[in-house]
């Protein structure tokens, strides 16, 4: 039986009807290059058909078919000596890839035609007098696939028929040898018992699936699927959701002309840093199968701003901060002890300069050398009424430097102070902050404190320092621990404790409370 050689000859048909054929080069926004100039007689004006080539491997004989398919029709605008620009509509322009094949409508036909037609000539149809000036006509074309496909699944006496009837309404088709050959041997063939059941010839679908890989978040993201060979589906889905979300959404997708899906997503779903998607298709049969991707291995599409268009964060950009804290270092005697008011406004610039601060701050101590504590001497009176500024310099996401001044009025007059810091980490989670700092009339102090926030809405802190505070004598270390507590989404209330100690002998406990108000 003919089968196997018959559909070679039919899918090879159009290629060899038709003359050589040019192909698309280059697409330059609403222009398409071409192989075709000049010197292939292309002229502008002169009508070109696109076809899209597909090449497929039979699952069952494992031979490679190859055929085309017709995109639509282009125009001529400028013809060069090897090269033509080309004008397609949006809708072709759109789908035409650099690869397709291009062959001018006009075409002169390659076959070789008898002399004198005989009387079946002279009776043919308006689809064969097409075939015999210009090869088979899309309509032939059409008619040959669709007797093909109807008569896959049948048996040789139905099929017999159905090759027959192709061939009363193209009588001059350039297959009607091998077709009556193919007739002939169909109906020599056995008839098969009403139990016999006919295989049907599983052919694999082949569908592409089309999406950018990259997007702005401003854009729309369309993705398509187009049917190459097989069966095309009933419907097509794609499930889609921003990454790290844990469950996906679904768009369904609308049918187009000639076995083409198409869905555009949801507004607004263009969501940094990516979104992941795959694509189900849903089988004539009812059978469900993945075009591309799935739950567990999804497709991506990368999603940027636009240039130069950077949104602005607003939110959590201000802070207001009130806190007192009481320190005693000798055992609450009154001779080693000081008291520190300060209130400040900090914005955040998101920049280099990361964050501002401004604030003032009221210092009241009495301080005694270390060999006096116990002696009953009275105590050194000491204060320090003062405004500050402090700028953060970020450096690095994970890298800040901090620089703060001080100006006030002590006892003594004017005086100054400078504090620098080094914070490692982030401002509002996990760091560890270095500083080091000079109080006028007062003395010096260094700390190290780690921050974290592992505790949803509870932040905490510990931090050592080293001073000589109040009086700038004796060195004393203070051991401090401080945890927070998120009442509202822009109030926080913070409490402290402290241990502090000049030497095993004089050593104290310490308190303090405050506020933050952020927006």
């Amino acid at each position: 039986m003919m089968k196997l050689p018959l559909l070679l000859l039919l899918l090879s048909a159009p290629a060899l009807a038709a003359p050589a054929p040019a192909y698309v080069l280059r697409i330059e926004g609403a222009d398409a290059f071409v192989d075709l100039g000049r010197a292939d007689t292309a002229q502008p004006g002169e009508r070109l058909r696109v076809y899209r080539v597909i090449e497929a491997r039979h699952p069952a004989t494992g031979k490679v078919l190859r055929d085309r398919f017709l995109l639509g029709e282009a125009v001529v605008l400028e013809a060069g000596e090897t090269l033509s620009r080309i004008s397609a509509p949006d809708e072709l322009l759109s789908r035409m890839e650099v690869g397709d094949e291009v062959v001018p409508v006009n075409a002169p036909a390659p076959r070789e035609r008898p002399t004198t037609p005989g009387p079946a000539a002279q009776a043919q149809t308006p689809g064969a007098s097409e075939s015999a000036t210009g090869g088979p006509s899309d309509a032939e074309r059409t008619a040959l696939r669709t007797a093909w496909n109807t008569a896959l699944k049948l048996p040789p006496a139905e099929r017999a028929r159905v090759w027959e009837g192709f061939l009363s309404n193209w009588p001059q088709s350039d297959l009607a040898g091998p077709i009556r050959t193919e007739i002939s041997l169909l109906r020599q063939a056995p008839v098969a018992s009403a139990t016999t059941k006919v295989p049907a010839s599983t052919v694999a679908p082949v569908l592409k699936v089309s999406a950018p890989t990259s997007a702005l978040t401003d854009e729309l993201i369309t993705i398509s699927l187009s049917s190459l060979a097989g069966p095309t589906p009933r419907a097509v889905m794609v499930h889609w959701r921003e990454r790290g979300s844990p469950t996906y959404r679904t768009v369904h997708m609308s049918a187009e002309a000639h076995g083409h899906f198409r869905a555009t997503l949801p507004k607004g779903s263009a969501v940094e840093p990516a979104i992941e998607y795959y694509v189900e298709a849903v089988e004539p049969a009812g059978a469900t199968l993945a075009a591309a991707g799935n739950p567990s291995r999804p497709q991506h599409i990368t999603i940027r701003r636009p240039p130069r268009d950077e949104s602005i964060e607003y939110r959590n950009r201000s802070r207001v901060r009130v806190s007192n804290e009481y320190v005693d270092f000798n055992r609450f005697k009154g001779n080693d002890v000081y008291n520190l008011f300060e209130a400040d406004f900090l914005y955040r610039v998101y920049t280099t300069v990361h964050a501002v601060r401004v604030g003032f701050g009221n210092y009241r101590g009495t301080g005694t050398p270390r060999d006096q504590l116990d002696t009953g001497v009275p105590g050194q009176e000491v204060g320090y009424t003062y405004g500050f500024s402090e700028i953060e310099l970020r450096m690095h996401p994970s890298l800040s430097l901090l620089v703060k001044g001080t100006a006030g009025v002590t006892r003594e007059g004017l005086k100054g102070g400078f504090d620098l810091g080094l914070r490692i980490g982030s401002e509002t989670g996990t760091s560890l902050l270095i500083r080091g700092a000079t109080i006028a009339d007062i003395g010096a102090r260094g700390s190290l404190a780690l921050s974290w926030d592992a505790v949803k809405n509870w932040p905490m802190s510990a931090e050592v320092v080293v001073t000589n505070e109040p009086i700038g004598e004796d060195l004393g270390v203070r051991l401090i621990y401080t945890v927070g507590r998120s009442v509202t989404p822009w109030l926080d209330v913070t409490g402290r404790v402290s241990y502090q100690l000049r030497d095993i002998n004089h050593s104290g406990l310490g308190f303090g409370l405050g506020t933050t108000f952020h927006w």
